[in-house]
C-alpha cells in the first residue's frame, strides 16, 4: 500500500514538472549581443520600434546573431524589449527572413505568414503565429537588463550572469 502511494506521489510529481525553457523552432546558433538604449540603439525607446541586426552590425567580437539575424522590438508601451530570430520557422532557411511590418507584426514574404511581435513574458516574446501556414512561433530569444538602460540578449541557456 505505501509503494503504491509512493508511487502515486512520484508519478504526480513528474506530471506537474514542466520545462520553461522556449523551444527551438529553427537550427540552434548561438546569440550574444547588448542593446544599449543611451547609445546605439536610442530608436528602440519609442514603442512600437525595430532594429534588425546582423552580422554586419557587428560592434564586438563577441556578438553572435542567432541563425538568420536579430529582431528587437519595443512594446506598445515602448518600456519592454523582446528579441527573435529574423528566420521564418515555417521556411526553416537562413535566407528567407521575416520583416517586421511596423504595426507590432513580422511577416514571411516566401510562405506569407505573419507573427505578433510585441508580446511576452519574463524577457522572452511569443512571436505567435497570427495568419499563414505556420504554427510555430518565431525563435525567441531571452533579453535581460544588465544596467539601467542595457540589454543582453541571449540563448535562455546562456543566462547565468
Amino acid at each position: 500500500m505505501k509503494r503504491c502511494l509512493l508511487l502515486t506521489i512520484l508519478f504526480i510529481l513528474f506530471l506537474s514538472c514542466e520545462d520553461n525553457t522556449p523551444r527551438l523552432t529553427i537550427p540552434y546558433a548561438p546569440v550574444n549581443f547588448t542593446v544599449d538604449l543611451n547609445s546605439y540603439d536610442y530608436s528602440l525607446r519609442e514603442s512600437l520600434s525595430f532594429k534588425i541586426f546582423t552580422e554586419t552590425e557587428r560592434r564586438f567580437d563577441s556578438d553572435r546573431f542567432g541563425y538568420a539575424g536579430l529582431l528587437v522590438v519595443a512594446d506598445v508601451t515602448g518600456s519592454t524589449i523582446y528579441a527573435y530570430d529574423l528566420c521564418c520557422p515555417y521556411e526553416d532557411n537562413r535566407n528567407i527572413k521575416v520583416e517586421p511590418t511596423g504595426d507590432g507584426k513580422a511577416i514571411c514574404y516566401e510562405c506569407k505568414s505573419v507573427f505578433d511581435i510585441m508580446r511576452g513574458h519574463s524577457g522572452l516574446g511569443f512571436g505567435t503565429p497570427v495568419s499563414g501556414p505556420s504554427e510555430e512561433p518565431l525563435q525567441s530569444y531571452l533579453v535581460y537588463s544588465s544596467r539601467p538602460d542595457v540589454y543582453e540578449v541571449v540563448n535562455s541557456a546562456v543566462k547565468n550572469k
